[in-house]
């Protein structure tokens, strides 16, 4: 394979620079040849939007770093790409601004130990005590629908994305819509903990893909599978493995939904570490879709709260179907998300040798019980233990019936549902902060409470 050096082409390592023309050039020069893009090691070359094409490697050199610009003027929205304008990748409710994307660039692979800066700290117009506040352009729309993704990949289909670093995304660090048949390995996600809405792998209605081997420190949910309404073209989320991860963040490790117009199914996770976290591992059926034949096993989730600015309250394990907005109230198509009046359904979640430390450990809750069926605990082992400052609630958001319920907590928190096993499993209490929980478990409207060796005691 023939290496392109962006250096090559003009690229200054001043980190002042832009270099958005001489990267496109070497990416250019490459995608004729299927060669290799190097962005070398030492200093820092900062750039605009990054347009990959064709079955390339882009590959980072160990100690490259490629930054992106604090200037929204510098990157080209999705819609003003000539390739994915004839297609239909329209998403009014998210932002089109990327970093570095692709578009059908099918054999993509983006490789190496450098690291890719998604300069949130350009991004910044206050900095908040539990929660930064992001700007937008002047003139522009809200800050959430301008700020740029630091990688955007759409329907490119058997890539390969391995031991690279993005570091503090503006935005989710890593996005792939309709990408088929890919394996993400071996990276590492680097964020502020207190950028909104800074996720670190969402997988958006992709079939057959792979996770391993990644660590993730992220302040939105470290891995987040969507399928979202404006990529429908693309299909179901389907068959996706994700193995040996490490995560930490400020709101869920691995989170199924909330985005979820189409079918989630068939998705496996085991052997991964969730440490000091403000949810573990949640499915969030929302906007219609439906969650089916997942599976969670032999890891461990240590969670604990932290502010009401973060989704979440400390559950482990968390399973809920609600409707995003009311559907009772009559849609104005100014506002548009009318998918947000659908109900979320859930059929057929397994949680399977698993360790928790928690202070808010497992919550099961539907809008109605029609919604959410079949979910098992088995092996499960809880250990209770107050962790954090922060008073008990039951986050049920986003939720137009209810988003808060400040009782005080119990172990095991179920509602509205059929079919629940508790099947060889424990809950234990730390003797310290035993009196600041209710019941082991607190259940109502539950068709089909199943239990087997389940051991308990009340406070």
């Amino acid at each position: 394979m023939t290496d392109f050096l962006i250096t090559d082409y003009g690229a200054v390592n001043d980190g002042l620079t832009l270099n958005t023309e001489a990267i496109d050039k070497a990416i250019e020069a490459a995608s004729l040849v299927g060669g290799r893009v190097v962005i070398p090691s030492g200093g820092t070359f900062l750039s605009g939007s990054i347009l990959l094409r064709g079955a390339i490697e882009f590959h980072l050199e160990e100690g490259a770093h490629l930054k992106a610009s604090a200037n929204f003027e510098d990157y080209l929205q999705i819609h003003q790409i000539p390739v994915i304008t004839r297609q239909t990748v329209v998403e009014e409710v998210l932002p089109q601004r990327s970093f570095i994307s692709a578009f059908e660039a099918h054999g993509l692979s983006i490789t190496g130990k450098g690291v890719i800066d998604g300069n949130a700290d350009g991004f910044i117009a206050e900095r908040g005590q539990y929660i930064h506040s992001m700007r937008g352009p002047i003139g522009g729309r809200s800050q959430y629908l301008e700020r740029p993704f630091t990688v955007f990949l759409i329907g490119c289909d058997t890539i390969d994305i391995g031991d690279i670093t993005i570091k503090d995304p503006a935005f989710w660090a890593l996005r792939l819509t309709g990408c088929n048949d890919s394996s993400i390995h071996g990276i590492s996600i680097e964020t502020d903990l207190m950028v909104p809405n800074a996720d670190g792998i969402d997988i958006d209605r992709c079939k057959n893909v792979q996770i391993t081997h990644c660590s993730l420190i992220t302040a939105d949910d470290c891995i987040s599978l969507k399928s979202c309404c404006g990529t429908s073209q693309y299909g179901a989320v389907k068959n996706i493995y994700i193995a040996q991860c490490f995560m930490k963040t400020t709101s869920g490790a691995i989170t199924l939904g909330t985005e979820s117009v189409g079918a989630i199914e068939n998705v496996i996770v085991t052997d991964c570490i969730v440490k000091d976290s403000h949810r573990g591992f949640a499915v969030r059926a929302r906007e219609g879709g439906l969650i089916s034949n997942v599976l969670f096993e032999n890891s461990i989730v240590e969670t604990r709260a932290f502010s009401e600015s973060w989704w979440g309250h400390g559950e482990a394990l968390h399973v809920t179907a609600f409707s995003w907005d009311d559907p009772n109230k009559e849609w104005d198509p100014q506002f548009g998300n009318q998918e947000r009046q659908l109900e979320g359904k859930v059929d057929g979640i397994k949680f399977s040798n698993i360790r928790v430390v928690s202070e808010a450990a497992i919550l099961v809750w539907a809008a109605h019980k029609e919604l959410l069926k079949n979910i098992e605990f088995n092996r499960v082992s809880i250990t209770m233990k107050k962790a954090s400052k922060w008073p008990p609630r039951i986050d049920l958001r986003p939720n137009p019936i209810q988003d808060f319920v400040r009782d005080k907590p119990s172990a095991v928190t179920l509602r509205n549902a059929e079919n629940v096993a508790f099947v060889n499993s424990e809950i234990l209490w730390e003797p310290s902060t035993r009196a600041q929980y209710a019941k082991a478990i607190d259940q109502e409207s539950i068709v089909g409470f199943y239990t087997h060796n389940f051991s308990f005691e009340q406070p």
